[in-house]
């Protein structure tokens, strides 16, 4: 019996200290595709040569970083936006958008196989005036529409933490009600 008590007390030990790490977390699955363009392309503020590369997704789709094939160099970490379409893609996608004459392709979203929503790259848009009025109105605006993403993505993080923090307090609570029921026999 001393040898049960012994375990128990172990196992309640266990229990107290894994529920109480502070840093603990889930780990979403990693979204990354390999990407071959026969021709330069445009993303935002760069412009890729033509060859393969590596698209992954970061922060829950809220960014991109585009590595080379060998994933050695990283060319660009780019903030994209959710672009949600009716059926998920059977395979990876990559949509690539008008330019202006001359200009190479621009890439506008990609999608992971088997995802109905995909990761939309964010372009700054060309404006006709330069006055600062203008310009501060439209970083506003942009700012804004950021900051309502992030909050989006942080109330979506919250309630994943909320329900699984809510299963490892009951789970647990079942485990020291066990433990203590042997402790006390």
């Amino acid at each position: 019996m001393n040898a049960y008590r012994k375990l128990t007390l172990f196992a309640l030990v266990a229990t107290v200290l894994a529920v109480s790490t502070p840093n603990a977390r889930a780990q979403l699955l990693e979204e990354r595709m390999r990407v071959t363009f026969s021709g330069p392309v445009e993303v935002p503020g760069d412009v890729l040569p033509a060859g393969s590369y590596i698209f992954e997704a970061l922060e829950n789709g809220h960014l991109t970083r585009i590595l080379s094939a060998d994933e050695k160099h990283v060319y660009a970490t780019l903030m994209t936006i959710p672009d949600e379409r009716i059926e998920p893609m059977e395979k990876a996608t990559v949509i690539l958008g008008e330019s202006p004459k001359g200009a190479p392709e621009r890439v506008e979203t990609w999608f992971f196989p088997g995802d109905s929503v995909g990761n939309e790259f964010i372009y700054q848009k060309t404006r006709s005036s330069k006055n600062p009025a203008s310009i501060i109105g439209a970083f506003t605006r942009e700012t804004g529409r950021g900051a309502a993403e992030t909050a989006k993505g942080a109330a979506i993080s919250s309630e994943f933490l909320a329900v699984h923090a809510e299963h490892v307090v009951v789970n647990s609570g079942v485990a020291m009600a066990h433990a203590l029921k042997y402790l006390v026999s």
